[in-house]
């Protein structure tokens, strides 16, 4: 089979997924990243990669709804 080295847990939801390939960790499939045939949690996949999240957070002083 072309996944048998797919490490697969319950996770403490009770969906079936991976195991990051790094330490171990049981993740949902939605939540895992996948890089070549590995899965890895949000932490090793950004040490394995460089890659780092795209989303800016902007701080605001007042509230469009408050002005």
């Amino acid at each position: 089979m072309p996944h048998d080295h797919i490490q697969l847990a319950q996770t403490p939801n009770g969906e079936l997924g991976p195991r990051c390939n790094s330490c171990g960790e049981r993740l949902t499939f939605g939540e895992a990243m996948v890089v070549g045939k590995n899965y890895f949690c949000w932490e090793h996949y950004v040490e394995k990669t460089g890659a780092d999240t795209a989303t800016v957070e902007i701080k605001r002083d007042t509230r469009f709804w408050k002005e």
